[in-house]
């Protein structure tokens, strides 16, 4: 059964964001109810779906800025009636796109979403022509700004507001119901793209030695400076820099002075 009920105060992106939702989930999840704007307690979910194996998800779309508190806040009602919460944000709103990005200032939503959804946050961009790009997870990773001590050293200092933005991909709308920080949330089952960067940088790391022998002639750099170079050119524009970074320092492949090489390195080989 499926039915639908719109309200005309709503703005026409989140009209269309709805109904993209509306259409689009049965084709991937066995659903039994699908509805708009269905009343839950006092609260009235933008999509409402339940699936064939009884549990119910409430999909919530926000087209303008939302409180961190009343993000949470709605997600613990919902959940109080036994429903798993998905929270998706149109991009067009926040200048958000399915593209690395760095300087980032990241959102309060976006925090807390990202902490929620472990380690992405799920937008989708529609504007008044229409879907410029379907669902997609953005990363928030750190971000280091540069920096000249009082005796004229450079350094490099994580940044608290800013961020450096890594997209990935969802291969389906097929959602996945999980429990994280004691919510009851739904997303995709898209990969985290720490966890895939640091997978592709393990395996990078056992093959190296076929690798190295391929730039053993260039003379101007060091085994590890070529090393780094191969890491940067090889997996840069699907992981952007300071992700990278994050996970080769977690993987203890580099120390703090290795990121100058990195980032010149990086934006020698984007404009190539």
């Amino acid at each position: 059964m499926i039915e639908s009920n719109k309200k005309e105060s709503e703005s026409f992106e989140h009209i269309k964001i709805k109904d993209y939702f509306y259409d689009n989930l049965p084709l991937n999840n066995n659903i039994k109810i699908i509805k708009l704007e269905y009343s839950i307690g006092n609260r009235i979910a933008d999509v409402y779906c339940k699936l064939e194996n009884g549990k119910e998800v409430v999909i919530e779309i926000q087209h303008s800025m939302i409180l961190s508190k009343d993000l949470v806040q709605r997600t613990k009602e919902y959940n109080g009636h036994s429903c798993y919460v998905l929270w998706v944000f149109n991009g067009s709103s926040f200048e958000r796109l399915p593209k690395i990005e760095d300087k980032i200032r990241i959102l309060g939503f976006e925090r807390i979403s990202h902490i929620l959804y472990r380690g992405r946050v799920y937008y989708i961009n529609m504007t008044k022509s229409g879907v410029h790009s379907p669902v997609y997870p953005l990363h928030f990773a750190n971000y280091y700004e540069h920096k000249i001590s009082d005796y004229g050293f450079r350094y490099y200092k994580k940044s608290k507001t800013k961020k450096s933005v890594v997209p990935a991909e969802i291969p389906s709308l097929k959602l996945k119901l999980f429990k994280n920080k004691g919510y009851k949330l739904a997303g995709f089952y898209d990969d985290n793209i720490r966890k895939t960067c640091t997978k592709s940088l393990n395996q990078f790391l056992i093959d190296y030695e076929k690798v190295e022998e391929k730039v053993k002639n260039i003379k101007k750099m060091k085994s590890h400076q070529k090393k780094l170079f191969i890491i940067v050119a090889m997996f840069g524009q699907q992981f952007g820099l300071y992700t990278l970074f994050d996970v080769l320092k977690r993987l203890k492949v580099v120390s703090k002075e290795d990121f100058h090489y990195m980032k010149v390195s990086y934006i020698y080989l984007m404009k190539s």
